[in-house]
């Protein structure tokens, strides 16, 4: 346990988020006071910081005291003046000064340093473009970075390379004429341990034709609100569950509506995740090329057995290798594969040999997930405690990276979770004019995103470049019984930027 006294603030969202850099299972209390009072340390023992923002000749200044049983351990004070962020932006520039004097004495107690230094969000290339657009130079914003942020100097050089493939996708007035179509399909032929994405299992086939057919009925109606505002489609996205679980006949079906409105022969980018091989058949690869998809996902994850089994996984190492190569025989040019870091029982030797045997295959994309402790999932049910592995996960990234980079990948699109193993990151990486670009539209938020399904969301990208977030409901039976007030609300938000535009 760790108590926090906060004096002149109360941003525990930020500090809690801090201490979750160092420790997932650690619990924390927070008191609030107005002075600072020396009894705080003097009458309890355990793990203590007093967390201070002061404001001195209008000018504020962080300060953290760490306490072990009374002891005063560490402490670190920053000026505001230290902090290389627009002055105007006072309470992020206030949330900045606390989490980094609790940051370091927090890096100083667990003996450790976080390659991200204080940043905790999920997008942190978004940062570096939002830097440029408000016209900072590069060396500006190696300096926001390094010295405010803390980033390390190999995962900052990571970010510029991704912004250098992402950047050729940035076009403010382009982006906003365009939106991309996410088509959720929640089945699974079996639930993985480390997943709390919205899947089901064991649906009887009736059931599943009700939800196919309210789905159908939203992607129509969303199409026919997108084409309401001029919206150009620039890609497809099917997605999970695992829609490749779907019969030949459910996938022709959902395809045929989306021919009623689009020749999708034009589309740039038509995506199916096929990412379970016990799913994959000839015949649903080549109802998948026929419906104009260009780019599939075989998601192997590891390539250990013994893992696979461990996981949930009903397939053999052997049937990735195989349906792999099926695709390619159908004439798929585009095809990606995920591995996960940090798996249970997995070693640095596990992950050599799984990005080994995925390199022999040159799949286009390669995406490197770092293992995520999420609410919902078994796995972390199941782990009396959520383990960061620092140095494990950074010898296994490593090493991954360090293959793909050999093999000809570049990263073009980056992200991050919460409560992830080595507080590192996901990573796409790519052969050359291979990227996706739902993956780096939905990441960047630089486009609309229309989503259909259960338990999937929608940005809708206003005037002013804000999303406005629409969430569907993530029972099935709720989804197919009140399908018409998620349309209703998809909308809503349509008509107030049509109402927007029309002010301009």
């Amino acid at each position: 346990m760790v108590t926090f006294y906060f004096v002149g603030h109360n941003f525990e969202y930020e500090v809690r988020n801090t201490l979750r850099i160092f420790d997932l299972n650690i619990k924390y209390k927070i008191e609030l006071h107005s002075n600072v009072d020396s009894t705080y340390t003097h009458n309890s023992d355990g793990l203590i910081i007093i967390s201070i923002l002061d404001n001195v000749n209008d000018e504020y200044i962080g300060l953290s005291k760490l306490y072990y049983n009374k002891k005063l351990l560490f402490e670190s004070k920053i000026n505001m003046n230290d902090i290389k962020l627009e002055k105007k932006n006072e309470k992020k520039l206030k949330k900045v000064l606390v989490s980094k004097t609790v940051y370091v004495v927090l890096s100083k107690y667990y003996k450790t340093k976080s390659e991200y230094g204080i940043l905790t969000g999920v997008r942190p290339v978004k940062i570096l473009f939002t830097a440029k657009h408000n016209g900072k130079s590069d060396e500006e914003i190696n300096d926001i970075f390094e010295n405010t942020y803390e980033v390390s100097s190999d995962k900052l050089k990571l970010l510029w390379e991704v912004s250098k493939i992402e950047e050729k996708y940035i076009n403010i007035d382009e982006n906003k004429k365009n939106y991309n179509l996410y088509i959720g399909i929640p089945f699974c032929p079996s639930k993985c341990s480390y997943c709390s994405f919205t899947s089901y299992i064991n649906y009887k086939n009736e059931k599943i034709k009700k939800y196919i057919d309210t789905l159908i009925y939203e992607i129509e109606k969303t199409i026919e609100l997108a084409k309401s505002l001029n919206l150009h489609i620039n890609s497809v996205y099917f997605g999970g569950g695992t829609p490749s679980f779907l019969s030949e006949y459910e996938i022709n079906r959902i395809f045929d509506s989306l021919k009623k409105y689009y020749d999708l022969e034009k589309i740039s980018e038509i995506t199916f995740e096929a990412g379970r091989p016990d799913t994959i058949t000839m015949e649903k690869l080549n109802i998948l090329k026929s419906n104009y998809v260009n780019r599939i996902s075989i998601n192997p994850q590891t390539m250990n057995q013994n893992t696979l089994v461990n996981i949930g996984r009903k397939h053999t190492v052997e049937d990735i290798i195989e349906k792999y190569q099926l695709a390619r025989k159908v004439g798929f040019k585009s095809i990606n594969m995920d591995i996960i870091l940090g798996l249970p029982g997995e070693d640095k030797y596990y992950v050599e040999n799984t990005i080994n045997e995925i390199i022999k295959l040159m799949p286009d994309n390669i995406t490197v997930h770092s293992l995520s402790y999420k609410r919902g999932a078994s796995l972390t049910k199941e782990e009396h405690e959520m383990t960061k592995d620092y140095e494990l996960l950074s010898k296994m990234q490593s090493l991954v990276h360090k293959s793909c980079y050999e093999a000809g990948f570049k990263p073009y699109y980056m992200y991050r979770q919460k409560n992830i193993k080595g507080n590192l990151e996901n990573v796409g990486f790519t052969l050359a004019n291979k990227e996706s670009i739902y993956n780096i539209v939905i990441i960047e938020e630089i486009e609309t995103v229309l989503a259909c399904g259960a338990g999937v969301s929608s940005k809708i990208l206003d005037e002013n470049l804000k999303h406005e977030p629409i969430f569907n409901f993530k029972s099935i039976e709720e989804y197919i019984k009140r399908i018409d007030e998620i349309i209703e609300k998809k909308k809503f938000f349509i008509n107030k930027i049509k109402k927007e535009r029309m002010d301009c």
